[in-house]
């Protein structure tokens, strides 16, 4: 397995061994450890911010993705055994994979079908169907990461002990603790996620940091990210492989919740509902433009006492691309602020629909004036200047780091 994976993300193999009784493998060294030696540590997971936590579940489910989609001749391969103990740290906090003990191959021809193996792997991080009927699919090692998932937002190892009635001494029926034949952290965070008490559960250092002075700092988590993150965690965890996301969708949230962190001092959010009334619904009499991505729609926004007139970028997602284009322009824009940079009113991430607002240019877009005589040499000059400004500016210009 480690001599057919390249990525950055799991861990390299340096060379082997294979001599009398001796059969070893050498791999680089994660200097920072294991993600499992620094769970239920309170001092060291109080060093894991909550931007740290998300980049390293970014990194493993880079990883997973690689390995379930995107190898060479159309391979795939099931770790089988995805775990904190697994999941090694560098020296900035960079997570990789580094076992492969229980992996397998899977043909390009059985690629979607449901395998059936004996199991393997720790039983709190085992997916319950492979677990009783030993089927497996990706979509066990979605299960296994999600329990991941929630022991980084727990701060706490999935086995640990506090989970168990008899060691805390509570109720049977309390929500956050296992119930008979439960094994591990999962069944108790979908317990508390459905019952709504999650907040019983989440590492206590992550609600030390949501103060104030340490929203400013960017430590703790803000409430979109938070959000994002539970919500693709629980779907991770769904009792039926069917329910669960693929990882190519666990990506792309966890990448959201980033986003949405990166940006949480100035995120200005737009409901559907008001874009929709600000644009008639998306009227074919407000669109005054179109692209690849979709429609752009002229409206009007109830501002305060008054109205603005805005211009709503919609992607059309039936096309099933341009979305990493979208969050891209919208973090440009949030960081980004010039004069001569198009302002950025609010955006909507809502239902499936995605969509940037910007501030409206009444006169257009140039291309409508090359031809026109009232053009003189020198609005030209000053055109020109406006928009060289602007990209000396986004290029590390005044104000900025190099971009």
């Amino acid at each position: 397995m480690l001599s057919s994976v390249k990525h950055p993300n799991i861990v390299t193999l340096l060379g082997f061994c294979v001599e009398d009784s001796e059969m070893i493998l050498v791999t680089e060294n994660v200097s920072n450890g294991y993600l499992f030696n620094h769970l239920g540590n309170v001092d060291r997971m109080r060093n894991f911010t909550w931007e740290k936590r998300l980049k390293i579940v970014i990194d493993v489910a880079h990883a997973l993705k690689y390995l379930h989609y995107e190898m060479e001749d159309q391979k795939v391969i099931i770790n089988r055994d995805i775990c904190s103990q697994h999941i090694g740290l560098d020296e900035n906090s960079g997570a990789k994979i580094v076992d492969f003990w229980f992996s397998l191959f899977v043909p390009p021809d059985q690629r979607d079908e449901t395998l059936y193996l004996n199991k393997a792997g720790r039983p709190a991080y085992i997916d319950p169907e492979y677990m009783k009927a030993n089927k497996l699919k990706r979509e066990s090692d979605v299960y296994s990461f999600g329990v991941v998932l929630f022991e980084i937002l727990c701060g706490r190892r999935a086995d640990d002990p506090i989970y168990l009635n008899e060691v805390c001494g509570r109720r049977a029926n309390d929500p956050i603790y296992l119930q008979e034949n439960e094994v591990g952290l999962a069944p108790v965070a979908r317990r508390c996620y459905c019952s709504e008490t999650l907040h019983d559960i989440i590492d206590p250092t992550i609600k030390e940091e949501n103060d104030e002075s340490n929203f400013v700092l960017n430590r703790g988590p803000n409430k979109d990210s938070l959000h994002t993150f539970i919500e693709i965690a629980h779907q991770c965890v769904a009792e039926t492989q069917s329910q669960r996301p693929t990882m190519k969708e666990v990506v792309k949230e966890l990448e959201k919740a980033l986003f949405y962190q990166n940006n949480k001092i100035n995120n200005p959010r737009i409901s559907l509902q008001d874009i929709k009334i600000a644009t008639q619904n998306f009227n074919n009499d407000n669109c005054i433009g179109g692209g690849g991505f979709g429609g752009v729609f002229k409206g009007k926004l109830q501002d305060g006492d008054g109205v603005k007139t805005i211009v709503a970028k919609r992607l059309d997602t039936r096309l099933g691309q341009g979305e990493q284009q979208f969050w891209n322009e919208l973090q440009i824009l949030l960081e980004y602020k010039h004069d001569n940079v198009i302002g950025l009113i609010g955006y909507c991430d809502e239902k499936n629909e995605k969509i940037i607002v910007y501030e409206y240019a009444p006169k257009g877009s140039l291309d409508r004036y090359l031809k026109d005589a009232s053009l003189t040499w020198m609005k030209r000059l000053i055109i020109c200047i406006d928009v060289a400004t602007a990209l000396y500016f986004l290029h590390g210009g005044v104000g900025k780091q190099a971009t």
